[in-house]
């Protein structure tokens, strides 16, 4: 009787808040009640398989670097080869573990140079799941390009980057070997 003698002493405004906070309170305890319960009982542990500590890529990976935590990776990309063939740069290479994706630039300057407005970007890395390796050809864009070959001063790098599944990635650079065609 008193908790009723209480509520109907107090004003409308304490009456609304009383009535929203008393139901909310009880949601709140049945919903943790339920949990407990259900841990309790072991629901749900079993649904999914033990998950692996994620690995993700770093926002900004160096060539070589890996974003794999272990002390010898699972993953690896190098580049065998980067040479002038006629008129195109030709790079060769080859991976280790479950590669997703390749992508290669070739950049003007070294191997911390400047993407230059010369090569076809349609032409994409080929990969050989098969045999573990890719191959990329940068050759001539057709119709405008901004930036030419400097066939006396040029010193052209061949980066490439490997996304691998579990979203590790790793790179390499290597310079391109030869000279480009006159």
């Amino acid at each position: 009787m008193r908790l009723v003698d209480w509520y109907l002493g107090l004003n409308l405004g304490q009456k609304i808040v009383v009535g929203v906070a008393v139901p909310a309170m009880v949601f709140v305890l049945a919903y943790l009640a339920s949990l407990l319960i259900l841990l309790g009982a072991g629901v749900g542990r079993g649904d999914y398989p033990p998950q692996e500590a994620a690995t993700h890529a770093p926002a900004s990976l160096r060539p070589g670097a890996s974003a794999s935590a272990s002390s010898e990776p699972a993953i690896a990309l190098k580049i065998e080869r980067a040479r002038w063939e006629g008129d195109k740069a030709v790079v060769e290479g080859t991976w280790r573990g479950d590669l997703s994706s390749v992508h290669c630039d070739l950049l003007e300057g070294g191997a911390s140079g400047r993407a230059f407005d010369w090569w076809d970007r349609s032409v994409a890395a080929e990969e050989s799941f098969s045999d573990r390796t890719f191959s990329q050809e940068f050759v001539r864009a057709k119709g405008r390009v901004k930036d030419r070959i400097d066939l006396e001063q040029g010193d052209y790098w061949a980066v490439c980057w490997a996304q691998f599944s579990k979203g590790s990635a790793t790179g390499d650079e290597v310079p391109v070997a030869g000279r480009p065609p006159a």
